[in-house]
């Protein structure tokens, strides 16, 4: 008898906590429907603290971005899954996880040409109707039009990167030079007095290489009144008188006056910054870091020597190339709604701020970029406001790395004397045009 009554009370018990089982189970899916499609998770995985998370694919330097994940996760309480990768693998990391159908990623770095290569095929989550007007109004219309495809914003932007033209005082101070050129014709002026003055051999390095020559060649042809593509008719235009001269005054610069490094047709960006920091280069078109590691004693032989001016011009006063470094959610996200509590934070203007003091890059917030403390400690920002009023977007396309990839190709052959100025960028829209099917 008295295991029969046991045994009742141990069925009671088991058959109790089946229950309240059951229960919660049902509570939580009344109190919370889960979105079809969504897997219960739109507002932020969970982890194993029963707290929200996302993660984020992004580059690995610097520290800052890192840094910043953690303050997010502080504020918010929103775990941040962290993975970072070399700028260089980036791409076909999320080529990857996108071609595979993978929802591994919540927010992910982009830039303009990713952008349309990426919401072309669906990759990507449109972001317009979590854009607030504040957003709007603190980073300006203008910076989001880099990140939109076909009428639609699928990116928010962070920072840009911004080429701008960098020149050793101390070297224009030997040669006699008080100011640094407003024109390309002035350029070359001070390029051959620089050179005729012993001060230094090669006064000019560039990034001509068959890979990236495609960039700065731009920002010549632009100069000059022409433009790299024609996006109302969808074929390119920098064969043209434009791109002509550009790249007849490149090839020049190293095969007439040889007064860029010849070494430029196999440089990148970071071998052109090592020359004017080592000084052996008075002159260079480079990005933002370069003022910083100029004035590293640790990396730098030229400390305190480095200025910056607005980009010669030609038929226009100035003109640059751009990228704006931006943030998109995949389409595959099961947290978009944690997602772009960390796009709102780390775009923020006090976090534009501290990022531009941190890393030396360029906020899109323009409160944070005229911002007293801001352009103290950047002064190589002081000619932005007006550099960002000539032409500086990058170039677009779905196909846009196989389309540069092929131009520079040709622009680089130029350079070096391999082909001249005309076939080069003859044959180059030639193949462009099939690489487009036109």
């Amino acid at each position: 008898m008295r295991e029969h009554l046991a045994l009742r009370k141990s069925l009671a018990a088991v058959i109790a906590l089946i229950l309240v089982l059951i229960m919660a189970a049902c509570g939580n899916g009344s109190s919370n429907p889960v979105e079809p499609g969504n897997s219960g998770t739109s507002g932020g995985s969970v982890s194993a603290g029963g707290g929200r998370s996302i993660s984020v694919l992004y580059i690995n330097d610097p520290q800052y971005w890192v840094d910043q994940a953690k303050e997010f996760e502080g504020q918010t309480g929103i775990k941040v899954n962290y993975v970072s990768v070399p700028f260089g693998q980036l791409h076909d990391t999320m080529v990857t996880a996108f071609t595979g159908g993978s929802s591994d990623y919540d927010v992910i770095h982009v830039k303009d040409d990713w952008v349309a290569e990426f919401a072309s095929k669906g990759f990507l989550a449109p972001l317009d109707g979590q854009i607030t007007d504040d957003m709007r109004a603190g980073i300006g219309a203008n910076a989001f039009k880099p990140l939109m495809y076909d009428g639609q914003t699928y990116g928010v932007p962070r920072y840009i990167w911004l080429t701008q033209f960098y020149y050793n005082k101390e070297m224009f101070d030997k040669a006699g030079i008080v100011a640094p050129p407003a024109t390309w014709d002035e350029f070359l002026q001070d390029a051959l007095l620089l050179k005729e003055k012993g001060v230094v051999t090669y006064p000019f390095a560039d990034v001509m290489t068959e890979k990236n020559a495609y960039a700065n060649f731009i920002v010549y042809l632009r100069s000059r009144g022409g433009e790299f593509w024609d996006y109302e008719k969808g074929v390119p235009s920098f064969n043209s008188p434009e791109g002509v001269k550009a790249l007849q005054f490149l090839a020049d610069l190293n095969l007439k006056y040889k007064v860029m490094n010849p070494q430029s047709v196999v440089y990148e960006q970071n071998d052109t910054l090592d020359n004017f920091t080592q000084g052996k280069a008075a002159m260079i078109i480079n990005a933002p870091h370069t003022f910083g590691q100029a004035n590293d004693p640790k990396l730098s032989k030229i400390v305190g020597q480095a200025a910056v001016a607005l980009i010669p011009g030609d038929k226009l006063k100035t003109a640059s190339y751009a990228e704006t470094g931006g943030l998109a959610i995949p389409a595959n996200s099961k947290n978009k709604e944690a997602a772009m509590e960390y796009i709102r934070f780390v775009t923020s203007k006090e976090q534009e701020k501290e990022m531009a003091l941190a890393t030396g890059r360029i906020p899109v917030n323009k409160d944070a970029l005229n911002d007293a403390e801001v352009q103290t400690q950047n002064p190589h920002f002081a000619p932005i406001a007006e550099q960002l009023q000539y032409p500086y977007g990058i170039f677009h396309h779905e196909k846009a790395t196989e389309i540069t990839d092929t131009v520079s190709k040709y622009v680089s052959a130029a350079v070096a004397g391999r082909e001249t100025p005309e076939n080069a960028l003859k044959d180059a829209e030639a193949e462009v045009l099939g690489i487009i099917g036109k």
